[in-house]
């Protein structure tokens, strides 16, 4: 079974009722004999998303994406004690 993630990425974490996911641009695998060998990460892109749409996105790292989360929540944010 394969997960249903689709092109959002992998799931991080969760701010209200944002979710955090992070987007991995990946460099071409070596060439190998040997099938385990994985493509190595050459960058991650941090996207808050509602309801699987994107809200604000192209954020460098973690701490910048949950910041602004927590920013777009706005007054609803005291609901979510944060």
């Amino acid at each position: 079974m394969g997960s249903k993630t689709g092109n959002k990425g992998r799931y991080v974490t969760k701010v209200g009722y944002l979710d955090v996911y992070a987007k991995d641009s990946l460099k071409p695998k070596k060439e190998s004999k040997y099938n385990f060998v994985k493509a190595e990460v050459k960058s991650t892109v941090y996207n808050v998303l509602h309801a699987k749409r994107l809200v604000k996105g192209d954020f460098k790292t973690k701490k910048e994406a949950v910041q602004n989360a927590i920013e777009l929540l706005g007054d609803k944010r005291v609901n979510y004690s944060l």
